[in-house]
C-alpha cells in the first residue's frame, strides 16, 4: 500500500512539473500613433517575451478591438517581421468611439492593451489637429486569473502540497500498523 502511495504521490509530481515550466509571456508595443482616426489602417509592431524577458516565436498571433458602443469585434493578423517575437498587424478601427483592444500570444493567455478613444478626445469632442494625444494603457503581464505566473506557482504549490500529504499519510498508516508475526 505504501509501495502504490509512493508511486501515487511520485507521478503526481512528475506530472505538475511540465506545467510550472513557463506558461505566460508579455507583449510590449513598438511606438504607437499619438491618435487612431476611423478608417485608417496602422501598422502596430509588438513582441511577445515569454516571463518577460525572452522574444519567443507563437504560431497565431493577433490583435483583437472590440467597439465600446456596438460591441463589434475584430482581429487582425499578426505577422512576423525582423527578430524572433517581432509582429506586426494591420489593425484599422472602422467607427469613431471608445475601442478596447487585446493581443492573442500564441499558447499564451491574452493581454490587453487598454481602452482608445478613436476619433475623438478623451473628453468625447471630435478630434481635431492640436488634441492631446490618445496613448494605450500600460502593457503589463498577465494576470493570475488568465493563468499568469501567479496561478502557476499557486496550481504547482498545491500539487505538491497534496502530494506530500498523500506520501505522508501513507507513512502515517503504515507507521501505526502493527507489525505481522
Amino acid at each position: 500500500m505504501v509501495r502504490i502511495l509512493a508511486l501515487a504521490a511520485a507521478l503526481t509530481l512528475a506530472l505538475a512539473a511540465p506545467a510550472l515550466g513557463g506558461g505566460w509571456a508579455v507583449t510590449t508595443l513598438d511606438n504607437v500613433p499619438d491618435r487612431f482616426d476611423p478608417g485608417q489602417t496602422y501598422a502596430i509592431g509588438y513582441t511577445i517575451r515569454q516571463h518577460g524577458v525572452t522574444p519567443v516565436s507563437v504560431d497565431r498571433t493577433e490583435i483583437r478591438i472590440t467597439h465600446g458602443e456596438s460591441g463589434k469585434r475584430l482581429a487582425f493578423a499578426g505577422t512576423p517581421q525582423g527578430a524572433v517575437g517581432h509582429y506586426v498587424a494591420q489593425v484599422t478601427f472602422p467607427a469613431a468611439g471608445s475601442w478596447s483592444w487585446d493581443v492573442t500570444q500564441g499558447p499564451f493567455a491574452p493581454q490587453d492593451l487598454g481602452t482608445l478613444a478613436v476619433g475623438t478626445t478623451a473628453a468625447g469632442a471630435p478630434a481635431s489637429a492640436d488634441a492631446a494625444p490618445v496613448v494605450p494603457a500600460p502593457v503589463s503581464a498577465t494576470t493570475a486569473a488568465s493563468g499568469g505566473p501567479n496561478g502557476l506557482l499557486l496550481s504547482g504549490l498545491l500539487i505538491a502540497l497534496a502530494g506530500a500529504a498523500v506520501l505522508f499519510g501513507g507513512q502515517l498508516a503504515s507507521a501505526r500498523r502493527p507489525a505481522r508475526a
